[in-house]
């Protein structure tokens, strides 16, 4: 199917409207991709899904609008220059009526270049470029601050410190707590050292945008223990979903996550095993 920009979809969450930006898709071999698990079994979960091999990852952003503060950008996407179907996250923002210039904070779950690529521009130009930048202290001590003589992957620390650098004098790190009026940071660590989830609301109406718990969701819903080749701390990684995935399954509150599809917002089911993710009812959900 031809890719084609999709239109943001809104959501009212107690006093604030949280709204899924697409910034696209990548696509990575499950053989590449998902650990921990047996290949057999993850490729006849993701076929009875009707889900393909290499499956089609979304890529997904969150506005976050609150009155009494300014537009909140929660994550960026990829930008275009990680790959051409990627970096639709601008033209997300112009259809949902907000500027790039107008975005007050920007609020990251982790630095893969698929959730930070979308902070510089072709030019190497800030893209928000009156945003404050957000993230955990242990994510910027691992990606900015690690001797890159001594990294996994040279190249990649570089371009993170890339889109990193025009916002260095306006970052803020964090550990838990409000970081802004109305969110809520929750250390969600395993997938990198600082991986941080971000809480709207209170109780079963609430939203916990979970960053990067799955890639796969089909698969990593049915198969807990299958982590990701990315997952900087594979054990914690599996022990994060499976308490996040606790959690959600018991206190049903929503799931909003950069690899869920599109729109991307979710609860959760326990079933068998392990769990069942189910899409929000969107359209009953309007503002």
């Amino acid at each position: 199917m031809q890719q084609r920009d999709v239109s943001p979809i809104h959501w009212q969450v107690g006093e604030a409207t949280l709204t899924t930006l697409s910034d696209g898709y990548f696509q990575v071999p499950l053989e590449h991709l998902i650990v921990n698990a047996p290949m057999e079994k993850v490729l006849e979960v993701q076929h009875s899904a009707l889900r393909s091999n290499p499956p089609r990852i979304d890529v997904n952003a969150y506005l976050v609008r609150i009155p009494g503060h300014g537009p909140v950008l929660i994550d960026t996407g990829g930008g275009s220059q990680l790959m051409a179907s990627m970096g639709k996250v601008p033209s997300a923002l112009r259809s949902a009526g907000v500027s790039q210039d107008s975005i007050q904070t920007v609020i990251l779950t982790h630095l893969h270049g698929d959730h930070c690529g979308g902070l510089v521009d072709l030019k190497g130009n800030a893209s928000f470029p009156n945003a404050e930048i957000v993230l955990h202290k242990a994510e910027a001590a691992y990606w900015l601050h690690s001797n890159l003589n001594e990294v996994p992957d040279r190249k990649t620390f570089e371009f993170v410190r890339q889109m990193m650098a025009p916002y260095e004098k306006r970052t803020r790190l964090i550990e838990a707590g409000e970081v802004v009026p109305g969110i809520l940071s929750v250390p969600l660590p395993g997938h990198t050292p600082g991986h941080t989830g971000y809480r709207i609301g209170s109780g079963s109406s609430s939203v916990l945008i979970w960053g990067d718990i799955v890639h796969v969701p089909a698969v990593q819903s049915a198969h807990v223990n299958a982590g990701t080749a990315m997952d900087v701390d594979p054990a914690l990684a599996v022990k994060t979903r499976k308490e996040t995935f606790r959690q959600a399954a018991e206190e049903g509150f929503f799931v909003a996550g950069m690899h869920l599809e599109f729109p991307g917002l979710a609860q959760l089911r326990s079933e068998g095993d392990g769990y069942r993710i189910l899409a929000g009812h969107w359209i009953a959900m309007q503002g």
